[in-house]
């Protein structure tokens, strides 16, 4: 009999009432694109913010005007890099606000080289965290491609 008066204690006892929800803030998302950037062929973004955070695609070595410097992995480099600049300022932020890096080499015997430019566009001491991969690249033309990601 003990558990039925138990049963009936549950059943008769006043429903608690759910905790009130929380409003959810939408996320704020916003395509960046730089102005003056030539059109891309593929279906990405140059980069996209959410929040606080900048979310940089896949930047290559095509300048401007869609030119690129064939075989030269020094003038790529610092290709890609004024492109990821440009992208960057066209979100409000900078290389300085730079969190994560992730670089793609076709050619791994290339990472001093990349190491010895990379440094110039860091303050030393305020490097962001860094992945550095050897893979092949969808243009075989591409050296080296860098995505970050940054705060805003």
């Amino acid at each position: 009999m003990a558990r039925t008066a138990k049963k009936a204690a549950k059943r008769a006892a006043p429903k608690k009432k759910a905790a009130p929800r929380r409003a959810i803030r939408a996320a704020t998302r916003k395509i960046i694109t730089p102005p003056g950037a030539p059109a891309r062929t593929v279906p990405i973004s140059a980069a996209v913010k959410v929040g606080n955070l900048i979310f940089v695609s896949g930047t290559t070595p095509f300048d401007r005007d869609g030119n690129i410097a064939r075989g030269d992995f020094g003038a790529q480099m610092h290709q890609v890099m004024t492109n990821i600049k440009a992208i960057l300022a066209a979100g409000g932020s900078s290389l300085e606000r730079v969190v994560k890096v992730v670089v793609i080499l076709t050619r791994i015997g290339d990472f001093a080289q990349m190491n010895e430019i990379y440094r110039q566009y860091f303050r030393a001491g305020n490097y962001p965290a860094r992945t550095t991969i050897g893979a092949p690249l969808a243009n075989p033309d591409f050296l080296l491609e860098i995505e970050c990601v940054a705060e805003a």
